[in-house]
């Protein structure tokens, strides 16, 4: 074989063009189609030699006949710098979760502070989780529009003065105006962390690297009411905000110093250096200019020049926008997108009312104190990491079976277009299965809890609740960021700001419910709401390919068209 070492930059627009138009090949009725016949199609068809293709002057290699063109990775940075942005990210997505639960144990002392009632004192969870569902519609358009690391150090900027002022302060109104922007500064991570995570992998692996973050999501509102119970019994309310200023400072000095770039907007694959100093760490550019003198002393100084003419690119079609919440509530208007979220939100209505019912119910059943209550959110954070780090590797091997049914390339570390991929079919066909377990759960929770048995079986129907609970929303979430790979901040802060409405909604209406419906009857009605959803399920399996499709050509004719009225106007000028 003839080998020629041509730039990275010409390398990857070739194999790109030269995908498209094996794509193009393909029929847009959404139907599954085979890559394989595809490409020999476009051949015989006089497919034109783009850049990657070299010819080849020696005798035809046989195995070499057999492979796909080959396709730019999806990501350059190496196995250790993705495990330590995942690292950062998962812990990242920890804050918002954390700080809506932690001082669950501290209302009755607060109460007591402000000589206030509880209900006034709930005022302040009801704040803090509806802006909880509102920033990340500003801050995920913000990340996909401007980078990640801006977003990120903004929000935790905001996050750790407002704790140190909620550690401080002494009236009512202070602690429910710093409350909210307490959430406004964490809120922005879960949205951000799904962009983060869809710059780094693909769709194949996904799954393992949504799992961490899902996992922190949830983990977070069991362990919460622990430290807080016991910060709090010991060491007084106040030390619940000083230890996430304590905390939240740490991470933040961390994150500005190590944490690159990822947004695709800004370094691309990550081999493109970012040129504006808010979106490069130091580490990032002291790494930046070693390799450039590197390269200058190895006479590949051109290579140094075509990635900077690369960043300039980038950085001129990335302007400034000011955020607009309703670009992310614009997602809902999509058929497929609407479904999802809908039942991510759904499946928060059910869990959360039973999180915010475990200190009433277990205190009046069993007459725990506030650590002992504390102590029985255990089982829903072990559930949770368990669901994260067994059901990533569930999704992934579906993927792969699905993969391999339809003799689809199966590539984990180039950039996959789904296309002509049933993704719908291969994140929720799990939904089926785990779906029924969230409802016979929530109902048995009930029943169990009114017939007051022994503490075994609610804390494991905790456990077997949490476990599917998570593992729905791992695979619905991750089909958002499939169905949507161009803005994923954005369409995550979507079913953010409906999952915290309408949990928000949830956790105000149990305890009126208990009293009214009685504890078994009204975890049976939130038992098979849930299964009732599943039909919005059973929609998205049977039709979201072809609403995808729909989607995909409206976006090309507006693309189009766009490129055409530009055109005009050079000709113009």
């Amino acid at each position: 074989m003839v080998t020629t070492a041509e730039p990275e930059c010409l390398r990857e627009r070739g194999s790109t063009r030269h995908d498209r138009d094996v794509q193009d090949t393909s029929s847009t009725s959404g139907r599954i189609v085979d890559f394989e016949e595809t490409h020999k199609k476009s051949e015989v068809e006089g497919h034109t030699t783009t850049v990657n293709e070299v010819p080849d002057t020696t005798p035809t290699d046989p195995e070499a006949a057999k492979e796909p063109p080959s396709t730019p990775l999806h990501t350059l940075f190496t196995h250790r710098e993705r495990l330590f942005i995942l690292i950062m990210t998962a812990l990242a997505s920890f804050f918002s979760p954390l700080s809506g639960q932690i001082y669950f144990p501290a209302l009755p002392l607060l109460a007591e502070e402000y000589h206030t009632t509880i209900g006034r004192i709930n005022l302040t969870i009801t704040t803090y989780m509806i802006l909880q569902g509102l920033a990340p519609t500003i801050l995920g358009t913000f990340g996909d529009t401007t980078g990640r690391r801006p977003a990120y150090i903004l929000t935790f900027t905001i996050y750790f003065a407002a704790n140190i002022g909620l550690a401080t302060q002494h009236s009512y109104a202070a602690l429910m105006v710093l409350r909210c922007l307490q959430s406004a500064g964490s809120s922005g991570t879960i949205a951000l962390g799904f962009g983060v995570i869809s710059d780094i992998a693909t769709p194949a692996e996904r799954g393992k690297y949504l799992g961490p973050v899902a996992a922190g999501i949830y983990l977070a509102p069991a362990l919460g009411p622990t430290i807080g119970g016991l910060l709090a019994q010991y060491l007084g309310w106040r030390s619940i905000f000083w230890f996430l200023t304590i905390i939240s400072g740490v991470y933040l000095v961390v994150y500005a110093l190590f944490m690159p770039e990822t947004s695709r907007k800004v370094v691309g694959d990550g081999s493109i250096p970012p040129i504006d100093w808010y979106t490069m760490s130091p580490y990032q550019y002291w790494t930046a200019q070693r390799e450039k003198k590197k390269a200058i002393r190895e006479g590949r100084a051109h290579e140094v020049e075509e990635k900077e003419r690369k960043a300039r690119e980038l950085a001129t079609t990335r302007k400034f926008k000011f955020p607009n919440p309703l670009t992310s509530v614009m997602v809902l208007q999509d058929k497929d997108a609407a479904i999802v979220i809908c039942f991510i939100a759904l499946g928060m209505f059910i869990l959360m009312p039973i999180m915010a019912s475990i200190p009433i119910i277990f205190e009046e059943v069993y007459g725990f104190n506030t650590f002992q209550v504390g102590l029985c959110y255990i089982p829903l954070g072990a559930s949770a990491v368990f669901a994260a780090t067994l059901n990533g590797k569930v999704m992934d091997w579906n993927y792969r079976r699905w993969a391999k049914k339809l003799n689809f390339p199966l590539e984990k570390k180039k950039g996959t277009d789904l296309r002509d991929f049933p993704i719908e079919k291969a994140r929720l066909q799990p939904v089926f299965i785990m779906a029924p377990i969230v409802g016979v759960a929530c109902m048995s929770f009930g029943w169990v809890m009114q017939k007051r048995v022994n503490l075994a079986a609610p804390l494991i129907i905790e456990f077997i609740l949490t476990y599917a609970q998570v593992s729905i929303s791992n695979n619905l979430s991750s089909l958002l960021v499939d169905l949507f790979p161009e803005k994923p901040s954005t369409v995550t802060a979507a079913s953010n700001l409906v999952r915290c409405w309408l949990s928000a909604g949830g956790t105000a209406a149990i305890a009126p419910m208990l009293d009214g419906m009685g504890w078994g009857w009204c975890f049976t009605f939130l038992g098979l709401l849930f299964i009732a959803g599943l039909i919005l399920i059973w929609a998205e399996y049977t039709w979201g390919m072809g609403w995808r499709e729909v989607r995909r050509e409206r976006q090309e004719k507006k693309k189009a068209t766009n490129r055409s009225g530009t055109a005009d106007l050079a000709g113009q000028n």
